[in-house]
């Protein structure tokens, strides 16, 4: 086969190989939406203060949680402080497997301890210590207690059913995979195999196998990772007769309890030495954790110790070696969140690394995968309820109509910047656009792969990305069209023309590449994922672009089918004298930078420059009167653009339809404001939506006695407790409310001398109950049903409840389900973090170009004009807020009272690369037409700014094309995104060619000329 033929072959597989794999990809993992496009969940959880002894920075446990659930920021998961001691987590459309893991992510502390087990030989002394019934509260400085166990279980039961590979419990209430993981046991049934739990519900257990159809009369469930028991001194009725047993028990035996929670539920406790400072290793000293096989090559976790923690695990292994030749070996204890995963025996010193086993069977690859996350991730500083306080889905938060423009916008513009390519360079251009495709598709493909999520904005990034990937063609056919008008072939056109771009395409990339390092190693979560897109998106650039073209134009001209490229002329060579205006330029500048400024440090100081990710605010939960006729009949589409309407009165507003099962849709809302005063929230809310608010309604439920206690049975036997309350009712509610609000409010009524007459100590009157099986885990849980029991006459109670009727509907308070303050998404030293990534992005651009062209003035010139970029666009965005208010302007520019929120942030972000990128062209030609002269003069810089203009105008028009078409059409979900880009890709083109490359000539210039001119003389000097 002649070569023609093969090359042709050749791009074909490439192309296909390219293009299907993340097709394939694509299609098996699916593209995730954000929350402004598909909704979510809401996640609301409170800190356990039972677990934590001193205070919290909410802002630090935030920052925590995002290392663990989007540690690269390419999900969108918003996570916002609810006071002091609640966090949100607002999570993107996900299965319901997505949202559980995300939710054992959050709650799992992940604090890796190790600890000596406590044996006979030892601590002997302490078992009279241990046999007491409150041994949880004795407590010395040498030991402690650890948990090594959880065992639930049921006997004597004819009610349990089991079905395939399901077994209920029709009176439990347990929390909804409290037990996953657990191994089962189960009575009546030959057990062949051992059974674990893979889910569980409040009354039904999901099996890993099916345990046969036998009626089984009760079933046990454990947690013992560790396979552990020991001596228990509370077996025993006196100390000597403890004492006796100990004396034959080998003295390796570790000393355990067990401690009843609740009937048929026990945990277990093993005793525990607590090491001094120098031996006391935890996860902070780990350097890694990473999959590992234990000795029966099952599934394990691996870990590593930095050099301080490898000291202290030498320590503390040292002190515990073998004794007794060998016949008394030490256990250690591995602790996660408190709770023994394996206790090993010491069989030598260990210092740098371990492997936390998961029992007989190993772990299962995924539990591995998920120690691994957390132990990488590192501990949280506090521990959070294991049960959300709130969970709901949520829709998209941006209207359908605005989607709709956003899309519309964003379609048009990615196909504008291909047309033109075609248009106007031919058929060169038609294999630019063929490596813009390539480009998308890896793209897009990677996103999928990383289960990146899709927001608006970011759909907007993919667009930009064609607008300023053709950037690299651009260049590479300006080069060939240069050497078409020396009069070289097709062949040395194809050629040069990559050849000679090549070095200005390398360095305009690596600096924005090394850029993204700086951003994504040292860069908060939010801006590591815009830093990964980057770097990710320029390297398929440098493959589609160079490499890919490349081999096309080889092919296609090898082959015969192009045999002339030709290509339209948008400007010949000019001769601007640029640099005479540069001193005007600058003035002009400053006056501009300087505007923006004041503008800026203003609006911060009236607290209108940001909007709430930075500023959070308040929330209210309103539920709409599904028979009004303001909305009856109206599809949930319509229904939230009401509710927009209605709450613009409110500054800042997002709306958040929400979608709870078996509920219908459309009736309740979150409203999100930057108005930070509850109060007056509350009190706009009520005046804007009026009638159209579902009042909060109670019915009460029939009464029902409490039985009588029955008679003890025998001189012996205890009497059952007689019960404070009579009767009991059921309350039901149309509006999810806490215990504590309706105990409040049944507090008042009960002590109102009207309805029933006056009830003292009207707390010691009722009970109130959550009839949410969870509330046994979150006390003050939401919920639509409760039980009340009370020891009021049948007269009285239901006066009393007659009242709390018709208080509940007329408290205002009450008609929100949620109202209260939220902090931002960005806190105070996340945005510390996010300023240092991007001073040292600038530091790192000025170092590359600095050794690049062996000055000190390319990088400090190529960073002010970013600076210059970054300051005008930021300038521009703080006096919309006076040129909204001006009719003219504001109608004929579309411009309104932007905010910086967190995609404006994304779009400072591009500006870096987009400005960069255009003044190192400019540089590149520059440094090629002086050749070996040093010296920097206004000829040479006219000449390159005049060479490289047609080039500069191009790939500016195609990257502003995009952004203005987005900033004209895109709606709301855009705007200040694009007003972002088109001010500042305005300003980049300005500053490359007016700012950047006259700085050569001014006084850095001279000094860099001084510099040269010393070196001359003192060689002169030398050879005289």
């Amino acid at each position: 086969m002649s070569s023609k033929p093969r090359s042709v072959l050749y791009m074909i597989g490439l192309l296909a190989a390219v293009i299907l794999i993340p097709l394939a990809v694509i299609r098996t993992k699916g593209l995730k939406k954000g929350i402004d496009l598909s909704g979510g969940t809401i996640l609301v959880y409170e800190i356990d203060s039972a677990r934590q002894k001193t205070n919290i920075d909410i802002d630090e446990l935030i920052a925590a949680i995002k290392r663990r659930i989007n540690p690269d920021g390419m999900k969108d998961i918003m996570i916002r402080p609810i006071g002091s001691n609640r966090v949100e987590v607002i999570y993107p459309e996900a299965t319901s497997e997505d949202v559980e893991n995300t939710k054992r992510s959050i709650t799992d502390q992940g604090l890796l301890q190790f600890r000596i087990l406590a044996t006979l030989k030892h601590e002997k002394l302490l078992l009279t210590d241990a046999m007491k019934e409150n041994f949880l509260e004795w407590t010395n400085r040498k030991t402690t207690w650890a948990k090594y166990a959880d065992v639930l279980t049921v006997t004597d039961r004819k009610d349990l059913k089991l079905s395939d590979r399901s077994l209920t419990d029709p009176t439990a209430r347990w929390r909804k995979n409290e037990f996953v993981g657990w191994n089962v046991f189960v009575d009546g049934i030959d057990q062949q195999e051992e059974l674990t739990v893979v889910s569980n519900d409040a009354t039904t257990l999901t099996l890993s196998a099916a345990p046969g159809n036998a009626s089984p009369t009760g079933f046990v469930l454990s947690n013992n990772k560790s396979q552990m028991g020991g001596f228990d001194p509370s077996a025993f009725k006196s100390a000597k007769e403890m004492n006796e047993a100990a004396a034959t028990t080998p003295k390796d035996t570790p000393i355990v309890r067990d401690r009843t929670i609740m009937p048929g539920r026990v945990e277990r406790y093993v005793l525990v030495l607590v090491p001094p400072d120098t031996q006391d290793v935890s996860g902070q000293y780990l350097a890694r954790a990473y999959m590992a096989q234990d000795s029966r090559l099952n599934p394990a976790v691996g870990f590593a110790f930095n050099r301080r923690g490898a000291v202290k695990f030498g320590r503390l292994t040292r002190e515990h070696l073998p004794e007794e030749g060998g016949n008394f070996k030490y256990r250690l204890a591995i602790l996660l969140d408190d709770f023994v995963q394996s206790a090993p025996s010491l069989n030598s010193e260990i210092s740098d690394s371990g492997i936390i086993e998961g029992g007989p069977s190993g772990f299962p690859v995924g539990e591995v995968n998920f120690l691994l996350s957390i132990l990488n991730a590192g501990s949280l500083p506090a521990t959070l309820n294991p049960v959300p306080l709130l969970e709901e889905k949520v829709g998209p938060t941006l209207g359908q109509d605005t989607i709709a423009k956003g899309i519309r916008a964003i379609i048009v513009s990615m196909i504008v910047v291909p047309i033109f390519m075609i248009v106007y360079y031919g058929k060169a251009g038609i294999i630019a656009v063929i490596g813009l495709v390539v480009n998308l598709v890896l793209l897009v493909g990677f996103m999928s792969l990383t289960s990146s999520t899709f927001t608006l904005p970011g759909l907007a990034g993919l667009a930009l990305t064609i607008g300023m990937a053709v950037d690299a063609n651009v260049l590479i056919f300006e080069r060939m069209r240069e050497e078409k008008d020396k009069g070289a072939g097709l062949r040395e056109q194809v050629r040069n023309g990559f050849d000679r771009a090549w070095t200005t395409i390398f360095d305009a990339n690596i600096t924005t590449v090394l850029s993204g390092f700086v951003l994504f190693a040292i860069g908060t979560e939010e801006i590591k994922g815009f830093a990964l897109t980057l770097i990710v998106g320029l390297v398929f650039n440098l493959f589609s672009a160079v490499y890919l073209s490349r081999q096309l134009f080889d092919s296609l001209v090898n082959s015969g089918w192009i045999k002339e490229l030709h290509m339209l002329r948008f400007l010949a060579t000019t001769k601007i004298d640029f640099v005479s205006a540069r001193r005007l330029a600058a003035t002009a500048s400053l006056i501009v930078i300087g505007i923006g400024l004041a503008a800026f440090a203003l609006r911060l100081s009236q607290g209108t420059m940001f909007n709430i990710d930075f500023t959070g605010g308040s929330l209210v939960t309103i539920r709409l009167n599904d028979a009004d006729p303001s909305i009856s009949g109206q599809s949930i589409d319509r229904r939230s653009a009401f509710v927009r309407e209605k709450a613009s009165a409110l500054p800042d507003v997002t709306i958040e339809s929400l979608n709870v099962e078996n509920e219908k849709v459309g009736t309740r809302f979150n409203i999100r404001t930057s108005d930070e005063d509850v109060a007056r929230v509350q009190k706009t809310v009520n005046e804007a939506f009026g009638s159209t608010l579902d009042r909060v309604s109670l019915t009460v439920g029939p009464r029902q006695a409490i039985a009588e206690p029955k008679p003890a049975e025998g001189a012996k036997a205890p009497a059952t407790p007689a019960s404070p309350w009579n009767a009991s009712y059921e309350l039901s509610l149309n509006v999810k409310q806490t215990a504590s609000k309706l105990n409040q409010l049944l507090s008042q009524v009960l002590g109102d001398a009207a309805a029933g007459g006056k009830v003292d100590n009207p707390e010691r009157a009722f009970s109130l109950s959550n009839t949410n099986s969870e509330a046994l885990y979150q006390a003050d849980l939401a919920s639509d049903k409760f039980i009340l029991r009370t020891n009021l006459a049948e007269e009285q109670a239901s006066a009393k409840l007659k009242a709390l009727s018709s208080a509940v509907a007329n408290d205002p308070s009450l008609m929100f389900e949620r109202l209260s303050n939220f902090g931002g998404t960005v806190a105070g030293e996340t945005q510390k973090l996010a300023i240092i990534a991007i001073v040292a992005s600038w530091a790192i651009i000025a170092s590359y170009l600095w050794l690049r062209f062996k000055s000190w003035t390319y990088g400090f010139a190529a960073v002010l004009a970013l600076v210059h970029d970054v300051l005008v666009a930021l300038g521009a965005v703080a006096l919309t807020y006076w040129l909204a208010q001006i009719p003219v302007i504001s109608s004929l520019l579309m411009i309104e009272q932007f905010k910086i929120d967190l995609p404006m942030i994304a779009a400072f972000l591009t500006l870096i690369g987009f400005s960069v990128n255009d003044t190192i062209v400019i540089f590149d030609r520059l440094r090629e037409i002086k050749g070996k002269t040093d010296k920097i003069d206004a000829k040479l810089v006219n000449d390159a700014l005049n060479q490289t203009f047609s080039r500069t105008i191009l790939t500016s028009l195609t990257a502003w094309s995009v952004v203005l078409i987005m900033y004209l059409f895109g709606g709301e979900g855009l705007h200040g995104f694009a007003f972002t880009l088109v001010v500042g890709f305005l300003s980049g083109t300005y500053s490359t060619i007016y700012i950047a490359t006259p700085v050569l000539i001014g006084w850095l210039g001279h000094a860099d000329q001084k510099s040269v001119s010393r070196d001359v003389a003192s060689k002169s000097l030398a050879k005289a």
